[in-house]
């Protein structure tokens, strides 16, 4: 009895280990969410943050590494009860302009955190950064792929909620491509 009862256990804690596995594995129609990894080393190359630049981050943004493309709407919205700003994230596939995932973020230390939450339930984190290009003037460093030159840069950081910090997150340049948040801008990028 003691026996059998122990391998009842045993295989029900197996179905469970296989099952929690599975729910880490990436489904074909997630994906796209974020870019396999970061070789970079953090914090590259830009060392203080700047002023979150609210005024002129509504928008829809585009982040491009290696293979992985992606669109984000970011739209500023404020609490009714606090007049908190808060930053409305919305992700699109970047072949396709599906969204993928959508979040609120609040600012922390001149960051935009945000919680994100994709059409299939999984969850992770996104970071903006607003970083000056002038820190990077005495650098050896290359820096992040973009086409657009600037003195500011905006830094997207996308990781598991897990991460305590940034080193497990990907880093990627974000470019404004659009002050309108519509997909069809998103598309007409696509075709270009």
């Amino acid at each position: 009895m003691l026996r059998s009862l122990l391998l009842a256990t045993m295989i029900g804690l197996m179905g469970f280990t296989a099952s929690a596995a599975n729910y880490y594995e990436t489904t074909t129609e997630e994906e796209h969410i974020m870019p396999a990894g970061d070789d970079r080393w953090v914090p590259w190359p830009w060392a203080m943050v700047q002023p979150f630049p609210w005024s002129d981050i509504q928008g829809l943004w585009k982040v491009e590494q290696g293979d992985f493309t992606s669109y984000f709407a970011l739209k500023v919205v404020r609490q009714k009860s606090t007049g908190i700003r808060q930053l409305q994230v919305k992700q699109f596939d970047g072949d396709t302009c599906r969204v993928l995932a959508t979040g609120v973020g609040i600012e922390r230390s001149n960051k935009v955190l945000a919680q994100m939450t994709s059409k299939l339930g999984a969850t992770y984190r996104v970071q903006l950064s607003a970083f000056s290009e002038k820190d990077l003037q005495d650098l050896t460093i290359p820096p992040l792929k973009g086409d657009m030159p600037t003195e500011a840069v905006m830094v997207l950081s996308m990781g598991a909620l897990d991460n305590k910090g940034i080193e497990g997150m990907v880093h990627m340049q974000i470019m404004k491509i659009s002050a309108h948040l519509t997909q069809k801008v998103c598309l007409e990028d696509i075709k270009k």
